[in-house]
């Protein structure tokens, strides 16, 4: 299956609007969720979440948002694709 966990994490948590919650709805601990927000926050060279009493998008992950919403439905649809032309 195509993904990327990256992705997905940014996804959830922006989702949820809070790490834990997120790790619970992708299976994982929320150190993970947070360790590929950063990682992804690293790579992009820019904070996508306002960390305080209330999580939120920055500007810069409000933009990221479409971008990513976008490439987690490329996968899905490539997934589907194949699922159904391939499947055993």
């Amino acid at each position: 299956m195509l993904e990327d966990s990256k992705i997905r994490a940014f996804l959830e948590v922006e989702k949820e609007r809070n790490f834990t919650r997120a790790a619970s709805g992708l299976g994982i601990s929320q150190p993970a969720v947070s360790a590929q927000v950063a990682a992804l926050e690293e790579a992009l060279g820019v904070e996508l979440f306002e960390r305080g009493r209330e999580l939120r998008l920055t500007p810069s992950g409000e933009i990221f948002l479409g971008y990513a919403r976008r490439i987690q439905q490329a996968y899905d649809l490539a997934n589907n694709a194949f699922n159904s032309v391939f499947a055993k």
